[in-house]
C-alpha cells in the first residue's frame, strides 16, 4: 500500500484468535509476556516509525501478536491488533476502560468536550448532545447539505483544476456549523473557522505523540497550535454569545440544547466554558474525517473510471427520473443508491483512524493477558480495515465488496469506521448522511478527472491520513 516506505519487521502470523500459542491456554499470562514490536531504539522507543513509516508500522502490528507492546519514548502502549479484543475494550469489557493518553494530551489544548471528556461528565454531555442528531434532525439538515454542495461547485470552471479536499473542507466547516448554529452564523466567522481549524486538527493529532514538555518550549508549530486554539475559543464563545442574546431557544440546534440543559444536581445551566469546549469538540470532530473521506473518494474514482461511471449512472437515476428533492431524500435512505453508498464505505475502509487510545480503569483480562489498572493500550482501524486476514485484496479500491449479493463481508467488528462501544462517534450518522448527500450533488453535475501530472502524497498530519496535493479537474455531465 506505501511502496516508498521499506518495509517493517515483523514476528510470526498468529491468525485467527483460536490460533493463538498458550495465550487461550491455561493460565492468564501477566503484562510483562505481551510481545514487543521489532524496531525500538533506546530512549526512543517506536516513535521514529511511528513519525516516518506510521502506517507501514501498524499494519505490521498484528504479525507480532493480539496484543502488542510498543513504546512511545520510555513510555508502554499496548496494541491491540485482534477484532474480537478491539470489541471487548469498547463493549463487553469497556466499564474497564476509559480514555487514553491521546485524549488526556488534547485537554489542554481542546478543553472538556465530548472528545476529550470521560466518566459521568461524558455521559451527561452526550445525552444532550444527542438530542441534535435524531433521524429527523438529520434529515432536516440534508437538504442543507446538498444545497451548500451545490453552491460550493457553481464557480467550478470545466477544465480548471480544483483542490477538491480544500473545497470539502470550507462545505464541512458550513455544514457543521450550521448543526451547531441552524443560520445564525455569520460568513465571515465560518471563513476565519476555516482558517484555524486546520491548525487545530494537526496539533491535536501531533502533540499526543510528544511529551508533555513540548507544550511549553517555544516551538514555532506549538505557538501556531495554541494562537489558533485561542482565535478559536474567542470566535465560539462570539457566536455562543450571539445565540443567547437573539434566540435563547434556538432552533433545535446544539447549541440551543446545549443553552437549555441543566445540570441534573443543582439545576443550573451549563457553564459558559463547558459549553465552548462543547461546540469546540463537535467542529473538529464535524469537521476532521468527512472532508478527507470524500477527497479520496474522489481520487480513487478517477483512477477506476468504470466505478465512476456506474456511481454517476446511478445518481443520475434518481435525478432525472423523480420528482424535485427526490435526490435529496434518497441519499438518507439506506436502502437506496447501493453502489454509491459502496463507494463511501471503501473509501472509509481504506482511509481510516490512525490510532485510538484508551487506558484501563481497573485490571481486566484481555487476550490472556491480565492488564493492571491504568495501562494505557490502543488500537488502529487503519491496521483493521486493511488486514488481509479479513479483506482480499486489501489495498484495493473495490466497492463491488460491499454491494448486496458479493460474496465477501467484513469479519464481526472487524470494520469500525466511528469507533464502538460508549466512546462510539456520537455523529456517526450524520456524517453518513453528508457524505452520501455531498456525493450525490457533486456526482449528479459533475465528474473529477486526475491531470497526468498529478502526484499525490499521504499527509499523517490528520486524523485520518489525507490526500496532500490532489488537484481534480472537474468535467460538466
Amino acid at each position: 500500500m506505501h511502496p516508498a516506505e521499506p518495509a517493517i519487521p515483523s514476528a510470526q502470523w498468529w491468525g485467527s484468535p483460536a490460533a493463538w500459542p498458550d495465550v487461550k491456554g491455561w493460565r492468564v499470562h501477566t503484562i510483562e509476556d505481551v510481545p514487543t514490536a521489532p524496531g525500538a531504539l533506546p530512549g526512543v522507543g517506536h516513535l521514529h516509525l511511528l513519525a516516518g513509516r506510521r502506517l507501514r508500522f501498524l499494519e505490521s502490528l498484528p504479525g507480532v501478536g493480539p496484543l502488542v507492546r510498543i513504546r512511545l519514548g520510555t513510555a508502554p502502549v499496548y496494541v491491540v491488533t485482534d477484532p474480537v479484543l478491539v470489541h471487548q475494550v469498547q463493549s463487553s469489557k469497556g466499564r474497564s476502560f476509559g480514555r487514553g493518553k491521546q485524549f488526556e494530551r488534547m485537554i489542554p489544548l481542546l478543553g472538556h468536550g465530548v472528545i476529550t471528556s470521560d466518566g459521568e461528565l461524558y455521559h451527561r454531555q452526550r445525552r444532550v448532545i444527542q438530542k441534535a442528531f435524531t433521524p429527523a434532525h438529520i434529515e432536516r439538515h440534508v437538504a442543507s447539505i446538498h444545497r451548500r454542495t451545490k453552491e460550493s461547485c457553481a464557480d467550478w470552471k470545466p477544465g480548471r483544476p480544483v483542490d477538491v479536499l480544500e473545497v470539502m473542507k470550507a462545505l464541512s466547516v458550513a455544514v457543521t456549523a450550521e448543526t451547531l448554529f441552524s443560520n445564525r452564523l455569520p460568513e465571515g466567522v465560518l471563513a476565519q473557522l476555516h482558517r484555524v481549524l486546520p491548525v487545530i486538527e494537526r496539533a491535536a493529532v501531533e502533540r499526543p505523540m510528544l511529551p508533555k514538555v513540548v507544550d511549553r518550549l517555544p516551538l514555532p508549530y506549538v505557538r501556531r497550535g495554541d494562537e489558533a486554539m485561542a482565535r478559536m475559543r474567542a470566535l465560539v464563545d462570539e457566536a455562543v454569545a450571539a445565540c443567547r442574546e437573539r434566540s435563547p431557544e434556538g432552533g433545535g440546534d446544539v447549541v440551543a440544547h446545549l443553552l437549555a440543559a441543566r445540570d441534573p444536581d443543582t439545576g443550573r445551566p451549563l457553564a459558559d466554558d463547558l459549553i465552548r469546549d462543547e461546540v469546540i469538540a463537535m467542529l473538529i470532530g464535524g469537521v476532521a474525517n468527512v472532508p478527507t473521506t470524500l477527497s479520496w473518494a474522489w481520487y480513487h474514482l478517477a483512477l477506476r473510471p468504470g466505478a465512476e461511471r456506474r456511481m454517476l449512472a446511478e445518481i443520475a437515476g434518481i435525478a432525472g427520473t423523480a420528482e424535485p428533492g427526490h435526490a435529496v431524500t434518497t441519499s438518507t435512505d439506506p436502502r437506496a443508491l447501493p453502489y454509491t453508498r459502496a463507494v463511501m464505505y471503501e473509501a472509509m475502509r481504506l482511509h481510516s483512524v490512525q490510532l485510538v487510545t484508551q487506558r484501563t480503569t481497573a485490571a481486566v483480562e484481555l487476550g490472556g493477558f491480565m492488564l493492571p489498572s491504568g495501562t494505557d493500550t490502543a488500537y488502529s482501524q487503519h491496521s483493521l480495515h486493511t488486514d488481509p486476514r479479513f479483506c482480499r485484496r486489501p489495498e484495493a479500491f473495490s466497492p463491488e465488496r460491499w454491494l448486496p449479493g458479493s460474496d465477501w463481508k467484513p469479519p464481526r467488528h472487524s470494520f469500525v469506521p466511528f469507533g464502538g462501544g460508549r466512546f462510539k462517534c456520537i455523529g456517526d450518522n450524520f456524517a453518513v448522511a453528508e457524505m452520501m448527500a455531498t456525493l450525490v450533488a457533486v456526482g449528479g453535475s459533475w465528474r473529477l478527472t486526475l491531470r497526468p501530472d498529478t502526484r499525490v502524497r499521504t499527509s499523517l498530519r490528520e486524523p485520518i491520513p489525507g490526500p496532500r496535493g490532489l488537484m481534480l479537474v472537474p468535467e460538466p455531465i
